[in-house]
């Protein structure tokens, strides 16, 4: 290995250590920790080291073809006590005011949707309900129209047969289909005390 090619590897290993320095703290900031749920916290854990290794050896991989020496360890030392002592503060801030313009952005785009698309379709088919809403009631008066218009003849002719027949004849009618219902009330009252007897 040249000597250009370890003063390379040092400075993508302090690089390296700098975006590890980076990534934790980012992801301290998005994932909080509670104990009721400390196997996920485990399996995320493990899941962004695992990442992290993954992005340094594929910088190795192509600064020295991954021949791991021990001044590789040393300068990711380095580079991650450097972000402790000169970038983290800054970076901290700077992620703290990108996080909220992205938040502050994206309830703006929110809003801009609902006041452009959301709102707007909510009048429209408010609109569209009530004009239906209206369609049906004129129809309904219109069919009840119609209704009355044809079952008035009827109702005149009724009225008319109705007076001619005399008002005694009506009576009597009315008499007789009253004494049948009688008479089948009696029937039925005898039939039920016929099958009482029987039973005792």
């Amino acid at each position: 290995m040249t000597l250009s090619v370890q003063f390379q590897t040092m400075l993508a290993m302090a690089a390296a250590g700098i975006w590890i320095g980076m990534a934790i703290d980012t992801y301290g900031r998005f994932v909080h920790e509670r104990r009721k749920w400390y196997w996920l916290h485990f399996i995320n854990d493990t899941i962004f080291w695992l990442l992290q290794a993954l992005i340094v050896f594929y910088v190795l991989l192509h600064v020295n073809h991954a021949n791991l020496r021990l001044y590789i360890f040393i300068a990711l030392l380095c580079g991650f006590s450097m972000y402790k002592a000169l970038f983290q503060t800054s970076y901290k801030k700077s992620l703290e005011v990108l996080i909220t313009l992205i938040s502050n952005l994206y309830r703006f785009i929110v809003r801009l949707l609902f006041a452009l698309i959301v709102h707007p379709v909510k009048w429209v088919i408010s609109i569209i309900f009530a004009l239906v809403l209206l369609a049906v009631r004129w129809v309904w008066a219109l069919v009840r129209l119609v209704l009355k218009i044809i079952f008035l003849p009827v109702k005149w002719l009724f009225s008319l047969i109705l007076r001619f027949i005399p008002k005694q004849t009506w009576y009597n009618l009315k008499g007789k289909w009253l004494k049948k219902a009688g008479i089948l009330i009696s029937l039925k009252n005898t039939v039920k005390n016929w099958f009482r007897k029987k039973e005792k």
